[in-house]
């Protein structure tokens, strides 16, 4: 929750559904305030030092404090990001072991929107923390215009923002209910504001559909985030331009809890989807991180992928992994072999601190075959290309046959080493619903061969032509899709995977452009050769 940003994804993962309704007890409110513990080899506790299940009748005024307002009284008018809301303390109720948070078309002053606001500050059993584990369990909303988020800013700092720090937990937005966020933010001045960001998505369905349980933990120079206690992301000082700018060190942090409608995020309300809520199953903070997992949660059919354990502090752990079809493994690593259809990864694991149970939900793709060849740079062309940045020629002698592809006739382009965003534009009336690339029902392939270095990433960016500009972005961008090489001088075919929903005024039926951006945000001159440029389905 910061002001204006164009969020930059720095890496990709995918997730599934893992959420199981757990109920601890809450430690005494005496220790609710943490000194910073030694993170170590220390073993779990499953007690909280800050625990609220929500199986009251009011929100617990001892642990929250709730923001009233609009901002200006803070110093934040629009709480610093545009927001359309008036915070107010009867939209977040609580009843049946849950609290509930409603945005709601409501006029308070100059307001059109209610919704509501609390944070763990200045109450006695409330809290602030440097180090831990903090989630919560909580069911987004949906509907465009809802910016829900569970985050952490620095207590009783006279440093401003962004130097003294800010970490989300979770991030989410209606319109793009199947991403969710996990970012922090730094900088030494509002005018040097950074940060950095990791997305996760969810296909079919969104994260809004369900619970999940979203967190943070937070050891000594590094924060790392899951959803359902599957680890996804992972921030340390190295990960930044300047690693001096990593402050979090410095400050105790409080938890904030709050859905905004509209702002910088939030983007256009649709008013006729409110009322919306945010729901939270229960808020907690542990002194130490407990055993996660790692591993991929959406993948490809008939491939395989690695799981392991994260956060296990125990010495002398065995281990007993089970997955679909009896497949089964006592290592400390699980090597999946998927077919076409998903199933749950299983752990059971005893250490010297105990024993623990994870497991996760992973889906398998659709297997999709080739419905539409977009250009085949030899007898089909179903794109017209009406600008490149760079050199297209459409028609040389493929430059090493092989099993991959083994066409004669590709397509040469050189990457103009002068811009940093290289586009090749696109005509096309192939894409008259772009709703099946956001499930992950269609896809986009294309066959590369490319002497720069494996993991070069390239963009499909779908468009209406007719609204976007050069100088208007996102507007007019539907979506964004990326993949990235994988072979180095030889043929490779890639798919391209969801990358982000841009502009989601931007109708599913308004796609007539797709642009391909090779390398993006650089200045390289690399030659990519080109061929089956193609559109799977099922």
């Amino acid at each position: 929750m910061v002001p204006s940003k164009q969020l930059k994804e720095t890496e990709m993962f995918y997730t599934k559904n893992y959420a199981k309704r757990i109920k601890r007890p809450l430690l005494a409110a005496a220790l609710a305030l943490l000194a910073s513990p030694s993170f170590g080899q220390q073993c779990p506790s499953l007690t909280p030092v800050f625990a609220d299940e929500f199986n009251g009748t009011a929100v617990d005024l001892n642990k929250w404090e709730m923001q009233i307002g609009d901002g200006c009284s803070y110093g934040l008018c629009g709480w610093g990001n545009g927001e359309l809301q008036s915070y107010q303390a009867a939209n977040a109720t609580v009843a049946n072991g849950l609290l509930t948070i409603t945005a709601k078309k409501q006029r308070v002053g100059s307001k059109s929107y209610t919704s509501a606001r609390m944070r763990t500050l200045n109450r006695p059993g409330g809290g602030q923390w440097k180090h831990g584990r903090f989630e919560a369990r909580i069911k987004t909303p949906k509907g465009s215009g809802m910016w829900s988020a569970f985050w952490m800013l620095p207590a009783n700092t006279t440093v401003g923002w962004p130097a003294s720090g800010e970490i989300d937990i979770q991030e989410a937005t209606g319109q793009k209910s199947m991403f969710h966020l996990g970012s922090i933010h730094y900088g030494s001045s509002n005018t040097n504001h950074q940060f950095l960001t990791s997305h996760i998505y969810k296909q079919p369905d969104s994260w809004a559909d369900a619970f999940h349980v979203y967190s943070v933990v937070w050891s000594p120079n590094k924060i790392s985030w899951y959803i359902d206690d599957v680890l996804y992301a992972t921030k340390t000082p190295s990960d930044m331009a300047n690693p001096a700018d990593w402050t979090f060190e410095n400050y105790q942090y409080y938890l904030i809890l709050n859905m905004a409608v509209g702002g910088t995020l939030g983007g256009t309300v649709d008013a006729t989807a409110l009322p919306q809520t945010l729901q939270a199953d229960y808020v907690r903070v542990y002194a130490y991180p407990q055993p996660s997992l790692s591993g991929p949660l959406i993948v490809e059919p008939n491939t395989s992928s690695t799981y392991r354990v994260v956060d296990q502090a125990g010495t002398g752990a065995t281990y007993a992994w089970s997955g679909p079809g009896g497949q089964s493994s006592s290592a400390n690593t699980f090597t999946v072999n998927w077919g076409t259809t998903g199933g749950t990864v299983s752990l059971s694991t005893t250490d010297g601190c105990g024993s623990f149970t994870k497991s996760a939900a992973v889906t398998v793709s659709p297997v999709l075959a080739k419905t539409v060849t977009l250009d085949d740079f030899e007898a089909i062309h179903n794109i017209s290309y009406t600008a490149t940045t760079g050199v297209l020629n459409q028609s040389v002698p493929n430059p090493a046959p092989n099993t991959v592809n083994n066409s004669a006739t590709v397509a040469k382009y050189v990457r103009n080493a002068a811009t940093a965003y290289d586009l090749v534009n696109g005509s096309t009336t192939q894409v008259p619903d772009a709703s099946f690339y956001l499930r992950g029902d269609k896809a986009f392939y294309l066959d590369v061969y490319t002497g720069a270095a494996v993991g070069t990433p390239l963009l499909i960016q779908l468009e209406n032509k007719n609204v976007a500009t050069a100088s208007n972005f996102p507007v007019g961008r539907h979506s964004r899709y990326l993949a990235r090489t994988t072979v180095q001088n030889g043929w490779q075919r890639l798919k391209f995977l969801l990358d982000d929903r841009l502009d989601t005024n931007t109708a599913n039926s308004a796609v007539n452009q797709m642009v391909l951006l090779i390398n993006p945000n650089t200045l390289s001159g690399d030659t990519y050769y080109l061929d089956n440029y193609a559109i799977h389905g099922h």
